[in-house]
């Protein structure tokens, strides 16, 4: 049943193209109900169920060493969440669940390698069911120049757009010009709505009091 629910609430991040998708939901779902399992398997005293307890808080602390971010891209959140399940796998272990252990352990295996597949297959399945009109439209890109004691905030500020107006991206790209500015790129992925949005970010964006320019330019998808 946890896997079943990891892979429902994974299929909604992964099809809006969220950073934890199928794989890091389902471990996460998984890895929480081996944990809690240990505590329904002790009939007796209570005190391996504290300790277990004290596992979970404190594999989470490994677990975001392993998280890295640069800029937008982050890793490791598969590694991490299968770092929390193993935790869970040696806490079940520890309290004499041998054959419980290593079911899990199996199951682990199993969703990091097959189901690492299928999440390739869906992503592959999510770009061939869009629709006719979106498809024969070319990505976009949305271009904002400010001062670079601004870039933070003028990413914040981007993405709460896009996000705001259901805009995906596909590339972002942040260079640095001369006199202390900055310049933010975005390659924005068709939409049907996308040319109204982008309309209203631009309008909101030239608001901002950091933003030097702001401007759209469509043309054909190419690699940075």
């Amino acid at each position: 049943m946890s896997l079943l629910a990891g892979s429902l609430i994974g299929i909604e991040r992964q099809w809006r193209k969220k950073l934890a998708g199928v794989r890091t939901m389902i471990l996460v779902s998984l890895g929480a109900t081996l944990f809690v399992s240990i505590s329904t398997m002790v009939t007796t005293d209570t005190s391996p169920t504290r300790i277990a307890a004290q596992v979970v808080s404190g594999i989470g602390f490994l677990a975001g060493g392993i998280i890295l971010r640069d800029g937008f891209s982050v890793t490791g959140l598969n590694t991490a969440a299968t770092l929390w399940c193993t935790a869970a796998v040696g806490a079940m272990i520890g309290a004499s669940f041998i054959k419980e252990g290593f079911l899990a352990a199996i199951v682990i295996m199993l969703v990091n390698s097959v189901i690492r597949f299928a999440s390739q297959r869906f992503d592959q399945m999510t770009e061939s069911y869009r629709p006719e009109e979106q498809v024969k439209m070319k990505n976009s890109f949305l271009i904002v120049t400010g001062k670079s004691t601004a870039e933070v905030a003028l990413r914040t500020e981007m993405m709460t757009q896009l996000d705001r107006y259901y805009l995906s991206f596909c590339h972002f790209l942040c260079l640095d010009l001369a006199g202390n500015n900055v310049q933010l790129q975005v390659e924005i992925e068709p939409n049907s709505n996308r040319e109204l949005a982008m309309k209203e970010i631009i309008t909101q964006l030239s608001k901002n009091k950091e933003v030097l320019e702001v401007y759209q330019l469509s043309k054909e998808e190419e690699s940075w």
